[in-house]
């Protein structure tokens, strides 16, 4: 998430936001430590979805955590969706340690030109 901090180049007319279960005060302590090396803030909402409502109705629940506490965590997944509100591009990943490149997800946003 450090990385996408800087994704967004000044006057683009697109919106990036980040989804997790934490509640909203977790979300803020966990902006802070990004922003506490010193490379910049978290210039996008971070929203919190402790229910897993929008995890759920994507289908992106890892049921890894299935009877756990954390229960609810979801896989990593980036969507692109277009004025329309259609899901044009998307990347899940079941390991939470690799992500999409801003370099993909770049790609798919100049597709929509």
């Amino acid at each position: 998430m450090a990385g996408l901090r800087s994704f967004l180049k000044k006057d683009e007319k697109v919106s990036l936001y980040a989804i997790s279960v934490d509640p909203p005060e977790t979300g803020r302590e966990f902006a802070k430590k990004i922003a506490s090396d010193g490379k910049g803030e978290v210039g996008f909402p971070l929203l919190s979805d402790p229910e897993h409502r929008t995890i759920d109705a994507y289908g992106l629940v890892d049921p890894a955590y299935q009877g756990q506490k954390l229960y609810g965590i979801p896989y990593a997944a980036v969507y692109v969706i277009d004025k329309q509100g259609r899901v044009v591009w998307t990347k899940i990943e079941s390991d939470y340690k690799q992500r999409p490149t801003n370099d993909e997800i770049r790609a798919a946003l100049s597709a929509l030109k």
